[in-house]
């Protein structure tokens, strides 16, 4: 098993409740996120703890779904997903991502902390620095994503 991490920072110009309320809308994740086909969600009820729904999105010119668990929700403050990869188009490895919301000033600053186990040997222990950088890259993608909508005040 190889472990990748990384974490990063977004300041989006609106209030701590309403950025978490559109992270945890999987059916209105379309309106801000770039690919988006489709969300499914698999549990009933609130979205909470234990809520679980599916994710497809358009990647490389095909569709790729990616299975997600809340493992934390602290509405306004604090959102915790899983994704199991042996369940999604990945395959493989499991991906944890940690979403903190913190007031600054009239808006959000948004830390974002992730853990990927991949399971694999030595290639993967190599291709690890690039494998991190684009999972980085494609989470920042949808945090900048996201800003621009808050932002336009939808």
């Amino acid at each position: 098993m190889h472990r990748l991490s990384f974490t990063s920072e977004h300041r989006i110009d609106a209030p701590p409740e309403r950025v978490f309320e559109a992270m945890t809308n999987p059916e209105g994740f379309g309106d801000w996120m770039k690919g988006f086909v489709r969300a499914e969600r698999l549990t009933p009820g609130e979205f909470g703890v234990g809520t679980t729904f599916r994710e497809t999105r358009k990647m490389f010119g095909k569709e790729a779904t990616e299975h997600f668990e809340v493992t934390t929700c602290v509405p306004g403050k604090r959102l915790g997903l899983k994704v199991d990869g042996t369940k999604g188009t990945t395959g493989k490895g499991e991906y944890r991502f940690d979403y903190d919301f913190e007031p600054a000033g009239t808006g959000t600053l948004v830390r974002t902390s992730a853990v990927i186990d991949m399971p694999g040997g030595l290639f993967t222990k190599i291709m690890g620095k690039l494998m991190g950088g684009a999972f980085k890259k494609a989470c920042d993608k949808d945090l900048d994503a996201l800003k621009t909508y808050m932002e336009r005040g939808r």
